[in-house]
């Protein structure tokens, strides 16, 4: 999409505003008028969170502070932030509140920080017992959780069947979920009310391009090859034929081709260093299928680490984690295709800006 389409249904990017709601509940335009700023944080692989702060004022009718004690900023209650400019708002967040921190100061009005964890956090975040999975692929098992969490479901079916599959004590389902998706090669996130258990979409097309010195405020981008690998063998011991390991591997080459015409990392580094060799034996596996996953899993992540970079920019709903954006006037080299990892989106007395942080696997 062309950011001169986007601008105009926008309003030229004039006017940036922001929505709450709490408990159903739109603010009141005193209220609204009263927060200094908002801030929405999301993460490929943590989730999103929130927070509002407002500054607070003093009623001398009935001689308390105006905010601070007021029945909707209470822990607990579910807020949804939409935000974007005066012609368009977008849905950015639906959580609830977890944290309430005032801050005061002798001879000035209080100021309040309220923040938030997604929908996910009472049930997939917080600590749970020890669970078993008997004879369920991993997108049956993410599909379950996100049911008995409340949340819609969005699963890629994986074939990957698995007679048994532990949830240990210390991990939360969250956690679990992350590692399932890491064996799978897949991504989990939880956006709003719905959970994704999906393949990755870094191959997608761009929803937008960014360019430095119109769009783009800064962008530190970081090219390495310390942590390619050509190749990632996984063993595993097999219980029905303790001399006959499950073995799988994934070689240079084999990564997902983000953006075609170029070299992904694992070319890179046989090119450079030879034979980069990575062999990973202390995972549990019950299939060749599986340790092959797991293989080709950790050849993309190794690949992923090839570029990353962290920029800011004009504000932008759209720019969200698992999308594709194409950052250009950055030289030969850091001019691409890039998948969004991170995002921050604000909005102060400064206006609103998005902070991003994204990955290339290729040059």
């Amino acid at each position: 999409m062309a950011l001169e389409i986007l601008s105009l249904a926008a309003g030229n990017f004039y006017a940036p505003r922001f929505e709450v709601e709490i408990e159903n509940r739109r603010l009141a335009a005193d209220m609204s008028k009263a927060i200094m700023d908002v801030s929405v944080e999301e993460k490929l692989d943590e989730g999103a969170s929130f927070r509002i702060t407002v500054h607070d004022d003093f009623d001398m009718r009935t001689q308390k502070f105006k905010w601070l004690d007021h029945e909707l900023f209470t822990t607990g209650n579910k807020l949804s932030i939409n935000m974007g400019y005066a012609g368009s708002l977008s849905p950015m967040i639906m959580g609830k509140i977890t944290s309430i921190e005032p801050s005061f100061f002798s001879g000035e009005l209080p100021t309040l920080s309220i923040a938030g964890q997604d929908l996910s956090f009472d049930y997939i975040k917080r600590p749970s017992p020890e669970r078993t999975f008997i004879d369920r692929t991993h997108g049956d098992i993410a599909g379950t959780i996100a049911t008995e969490a409340g949340l819609t479901a969005v699963v890629d079916e994986t074939s990957l069947l698995s007679n048994f599959i532990r949830k240990n004590s210390s991990e939360t389902y969250y956690t679990f979920l992350q590692r399932l998706a890491r064996e799978a090669g897949y991504e989990f996130s939880v956006q709003r009310q719905t959970m994704y258990f999906i393949r990755p979409q870094d191959d997608s097309s761009e929803i937008l391009t960014l360019s430095l010195g119109k769009d783009i405020i800064s962008f530190r981008p970081s090219l390495k090859t310390s942590e390619l690998v050509t190749e990632v063998e996984v063993r595993g011991h097999n219980p029905g034929d303790p001399s006959s390991p499950f073995i799988g591997r994934a070689s240079a080459g084999s990564e997902r081709t983000q953006e075609s015409g170029r070299r992904t990392g694992s070319r890179i580094a046989a090119q450079q260093h030879g034979d980069i060799r990575r062999v990973i034996t202390d995972i549990a596996v019950t299939s060749n299928e599986h340790a092959g996953s797991i293989a080709l899993s950790e050849l993309n992540r190794a690949s992923d680490s090839l570029i990353q970079g962290e920029g800011e920019c004009i504000g932008i709903p759209l720019i969200k984690p698992g999308v594709a954006i194409r950052l250009d006037k950055l030289g030969d080299r850091f001019s691409g295709k890039y998948y969004v990892k991170d995002t921050v989106h604000t909005i102060n007395t400064g206006g609103y800006r998005t902070r991003f942080t994204v990955k290339r696997n290729a040059l």
